[in-house]
């Protein structure tokens, strides 16, 4: 049937035709469907035209279907029982579910906070599927457009940033994790260990790796060192923080990452914290999502439990 066709159809008589098969009886159905019994006539007659056919034979024991509603009892049971599940608010089962979230995330972020909720999420839900996807420029395209579930991303808190808290889209709704500030990383016999005036002109003396994200090679640390006319020594761009540690591993580059991942990449690497030399505003870890998932019940568990 044509979706013009259904579109005359008022469903409601379908409502009514199920309680008078149900009911066989006029007077039972109006009181049960809150109806007069002249309201309940005139739907039966509205029906009768619908199906051309008399759908019901008076008897002295109250309406006798004709074969034709039979018929269509068996068929419209289930269709009324579809539409009740498809008013009915969604549900979850993490304990069943074997749904696939796609979540977007750094390398630093992923090592940062995944050891928080990967084990929890897999005690609720021991069929969920996770992929994640690296966080790019175009993250929050593919988030508009469905393809990312959520995702792990960090904002700079300077005023004069496109990256502040404030320039992501008004759809995305956000839950910060932690505020940060940044660090350096160098290995362990660095000749700057040795400085005994650890300033930044040292710092701006030594190369540096930087690490390409978000499709940008340059944060707010060097647009601030910019504006007084310095610039950093950059040797190498790499496209992960993990390659970073690792290139400053093996070599004087010095890292310049978050305070809170160089905490843990001290702990896995022979790498050493010195201080950033330049005063800078704090970053802030967040998670994000489209408000079209906000009343997803699936959803907001992840949400809830990864938080």
């Amino acid at each position: 049937m044509l979706l013009e066709q259904l579109g005359r159809i008022d469903l409601n008589l379908l409502i009514i035709l199920q309680v008078l098969l149900e009911e066989r009886n006029g007077s039972r159905a109006a009181r049960r469907l809150h109806l007069s019994q002249s309201a309940v006539s005139k739907a039966l007659g509205r029906l009768r035209d619908t199906f051309d056919d008399p759908l019901f034979v008076r008897s002295a024991y109250g309406l006798d279907p004709t074969p034709r509603a039979l018929d269509l009892q068996q068929q419209l049971q289930p269709i009324l029982l579809s539409l009740d599940n498809l008013i009915q608010p969604p549900a979850f089962d993490p304990a069943s579910t074997e749904r696939e979230f796609v979540i977007a995330s750094m390398d630093s972020a992923f090592t940062l906070f995944a050891p928080l909720y990967l084990s929890e999420l897999k005690r609720q839900a021991p069929g969920i599927r996770l992929r994640y996807e690296e966080w790019t420029e175009h993250s929050l395209t593919e988030m508009s457009q469905g393809q990312v579930d959520i995702a792990f991303t960090v904002r700079e808190n300077c005023i004069t940033s496109d990256f502040r808290l404030d320039t992501l889209p008004n759809a995305i709704c956000q839950r910060l994790l932690a505020i940060d500030d940044l660090t350096c990383l160098v290995q362990q016999d660095h000749p700057a260990l040795q400085e005994t005036d650890w300033d930044l002109a040292r710092y701006l003396a030594y190369p540096h790796v930087q690490t390409y994200c978000e499709g940008r090679d340059r944060w707010m640390l060097d647009h601030k060192l910019a504006e007084q006319d310095l610039y950093r020594r950059i040797e190498a761009t790499v496209p992960s923080f993990e390659a970073a540690l690792r290139m400053g591993m093996h070599s004087d580059m010095i890292v310049t990452l978050s305070r809170l991942y160089a905490r843990h990449a001290t702990q896995v690497y022979p790498l050493v914290p010195l201080p950033l030399p330049v005063a800078l505003d704090s970053i802030s870890h967040l998670l994000i999502w489209h408000q079209r998932h906000e009343e997803d019940p699936g959803h907001r568990w992840l949400r809830e439990t990864l938080l």
